[in-house]
């Protein structure tokens, strides 16, 4: 016997409150009823998706069925590939349960750039993502068995706050670091703070030590809450097995993930915006007495073998911050880096000179000169630091001419050596194939472990400008490979791991 459970309105005192507790409503005389619904947040290589969503029931069941099933998520109408019995986390369970989860394929939609019903949005008064204050789920025809008979249950609740990921799960040490700094431009003491979420493997014994990546987030990830920093951007692959098997050869367990966050942007000269790339964050030293104080708590930490990666906003500060701390780290990976290697016009107080623009987001645009910004001191600064670049040629928010290709350049002339360039023509997707993305998401191919080939040193220094560079996503980056001391690295990970100081 089937009992058809609707979700109406009832005259009790439970369903009233749950009318107004944004909780489950059910008819008083079913055997069983959904008490919770929780989203699963996943990070791909366009941000956070929901690709699974666990109903908590009141009582345990012996059998689901997905054959009347319907799932609407931030309304959204989603295919329905499983529903199965599971744990509180969706894990399959063969026994009988409390849990159960309706798996649903994710999807990209190329017009807004993000995936189908992400629990994120971007907040254009202050250019950051943040999570939606409300993600509805509404669940039709859910057909469970109690006691040999079966029950059809709906539900429909805000379940934004009742969030499942393991991949964030992984980030277990979160914590933060706050100092009084003086801002660079009023040259007024402030206090700031800096969050921070770190995956951490296990600890090496007998003197042997794990190295540490330092991942910096780019212009949408700033805030106070890591776990968009860590799904903003698929941060979290770098903690799972694909790229840490690239750090437990020999001895090593993996490698340390530090996810740094700044609560406004990494290019905040001073004033609260986001800059040129073209001056010193006021950000500097107190990233760099976060990575301190972090390194400090953890013995287990190689400090020669300390790697400094980040993108777009977090490529200018991966830059800024070794100009600034030369012999600290390792080795660098810069993507899109909005490092600028020109000057920008200035207003008398300091900030940036500002013109309309149609196709700016905030409506404005920076004056480029003439003028070097990356000058002599910056290239010697960097000189002797093993660098990797990573950019897309059709990037059209960081201009790859304007920023990384000239300043790579220079460093190769200068007659610097370890220094690698992946110069892709677009930016292809791997979690959704056939998908181009915006080419400004170059560090898709990172996070994907797809970074191999490298640009022709000898071309780009016989070239008098930029034509030495050939981007190419046929050979992942470019046609020559990475050599140091005799050593071929036909992968990017395999070569970091390689850097020592």
């Amino acid at each position: 016997m089937k009992k058809s459970i609707s979700k109406g309105i009832v005259l009790s005192a439970v369903s009233f409150l749950g009318v107004f507790a944004g909780s489950q409503v059910v008819s008083a005389d079913t055997d069983v009823a959904i008490a919770k619904t929780s989203i699963v947040v996943k990070g791909y290589e366009f941000g956070p998706a929901v690709p699974k969503v666990v109903v908590k029931l009141d009582s345990k069941v012996s059998k689901v069925s997905k054959e009347n099933v319907t799932v609407t998520t931030a309304g959204t109408e989603r295919q329905v590939s499983k529903v199965y019995l599971s744990d509180k986390n969706g894990k399959k369970v063969t026994k009988d349960s409390k849990y159960v989860t309706i798996q649903m394929p994710v999807t990209f939609d190329t017009e807004s750039n993000s995936g189908v019903a992400s629990p994120f949005f971007y907040n254009m008064e202050n250019f950051h993502n943040t999570w939606v204050d409300d993600y509805t789920v509404s669940i039709q025809g859910l057909t469970v068995t109690v006691n040999g008979e079966e029950s059809e249950l709906d539900s429909e609740s805000n379940a934004i706050n009742n969030r499942i990921s393991t991949d964030v799960a992984a980030f277990s040490n979160r914590g933060s670091y706050s100092g009084t700094y003086t801002n660079p431009l009023t040259n007024q003491d402030e206090e700031l703070t800096l969050q921070y979420a770190a995956y951490e493997p296990e600890s090496l014994k007998n003197g042997k030590k794990n190295p540490l990546i330092i991942w910096l987030h780019g212009q949408g990830e700033g805030g106070t809450d890591t776990d968009i920093t860590l799904l903003g951007n698929e941060v979290v692959a770098l903690a799972k097995d694909d790229i840490q098997s690239h750090f437990t050869a020999g001895k090593q367990t993996g490698a340390y993930v530090l996810a740094v966050q700044t609560p406004t942007y990494w290019m905040d000269e001073g004033d609260g915006t986001n800059g040129a790339g073209a001056g010193v964050s006021r950000y500097t030293e107190i990233l760099m007495d976060t990575i301190k104080d972090y390194v400090s708590n953890h013995s287990d930490v190689d400090t020669d073998r300390i790697y400094l990666t980040g993108g777009s906003n977090g490529g200018y500060m991966t830059l800024n911050l070794a100009i600034n701390n030369p012999d600290y780290f390792a080795a660098l990976v810069p993507q899109a880096a909005a490092y600028s290697y020109y000057q920008y016009q200035r207003n008398e107080d300091g900030t940036y000179t500002t013109v309309p623009s149609d196709t700016s987001l905030s409506g404005t645009a920076f004056v480029k000169t003439d003028d070097i910004y990356f000058d002599e001191d910056k290239i010697a600064a960097l000189k002797d630091i093993p660098i990797w670049f990573i950019h897309a040629a059709n990037d059209t928010v960081v201009n790859p001419s304007d920023y990384s290709l000239p300043i790579y350049k220079a460093l190769v002339d200068s007659g610097a050596t370890n220094k690698w360039f992946s110069y892709y023509e677009s930016v292809e997707g791997s979690d959704m194939k056939d998908t181009s993305y915006l080419g400004h998401w170059s560090w898709t191919y990172f996070f994907n472990d797809k970074v191999s080939g490298v640009q022709s040193v000898s071309d780009i220094k016989e070239a008098d400008d930029l034509s030495g560079f050939s981007p190419s996503n046929k050979t992942n980056g470019g046609t020559s490979t990475a050599k140091v001391d005799g050593t071929a690295y036909d992968n990017i990970f395999d070569w970091l791991n390689a850097q020592k100081k």
